[in-house]
């Protein structure tokens, strides 16, 4: 058996903002239907990508979620390069409002995250900066990453972004995601319409798992 949740709203500038969550054993079907709702939206015109975590890699759950990102900038990269004017058109409206978010030092920065930055901003200097400590490397990560996903709400596409196996992933990378990240996409002011979906296990899951009491706050929320 599978089971759905979901928190929407509308943003600032009326683009409508949900996150869904799928649940269920394993073999369920739940990774397929949220895949093939993917498979749909990215026909008509949304732009979808999706990371899994992996079982017993949960102290690389960060670089899942940056990954995640730095394929959305790969993506980009195509669009730009694969000859269809709207996607030409948008790739270039996404640089120049990335270039209008971040300074030079911010730019470094995402780069260390996002490596595809610098193929994407061709022209643009922009070089990998050390690491900060790592104390500080998740509210860093946080910045980067919820000004990242509201720059590209501003240009003219849907969004789908999928996570599965959240299970598997680290209490860190969960606040990340599901506190952060979707925190400023619902209080952003992207006019595009996003939609976030996890997808987890629940019979990997017990009762104190940092998934369980976020979902909990998300749903009461």
């Amino acid at each position: 058996n599978r089971s759905v949740s979901s928190k929407s709203q509308f943003g600032n500038n009326s683009g409508k903002v949900e996150a869904i969550f799928v649940s269920g054993r394993g073999g369920s079907g739940k990774s397929h239907l949220v895949n093939k709702c993917g498979d749909f939206l990215s026909m008509q015109g949304w732009l979808v990508i999706g990371k899994k975590f992996e079982r017993g890699l949960e102290h690389n759950a960060q670089g899942v979620v940056c990954s995640l990102f730095d394929e959305v900038v790969k993506n980009l990269v195509m669009m730009r390069n694969g000859g269809d004017e709207q996607d030409t058109e948008y790739s270039e409206n996404v640089a120049k409002i990335l270039v209008d978010s971040f300074d030079a030092s911010s730019l470094s920065s995402l780069f260390g995250y996002l490596p595809s930055i610098k193929s994407f901003l061709d022209g643009i200097a922009v070089k990998r900066t050390s690491f900060v400590e790592s104390n500080l490397m998740h509210w860093q990560l946080v910045f980067l990453l919820t000004r990242f996903i509201n720059a590209l709400l501003r240009a003219n596409r849907p969004i789908m972004l999928i996570l599965d196996d959240l299970q598997w992933s680290d209490e860190l990378t969960i606040e990340l995601v599901l506190g952060d990240i979707l925190e400023a996409v619902f209080d952003g002011k992207g006019g595009c319409n996003f939609l976030f979906a996890g997808v987890y296990r629940d019979d990997n899951m017990s009762n104190e798992h940092p998934l369980s009491a976020k979902l909990s706050n998300l749903r009461q929320s």
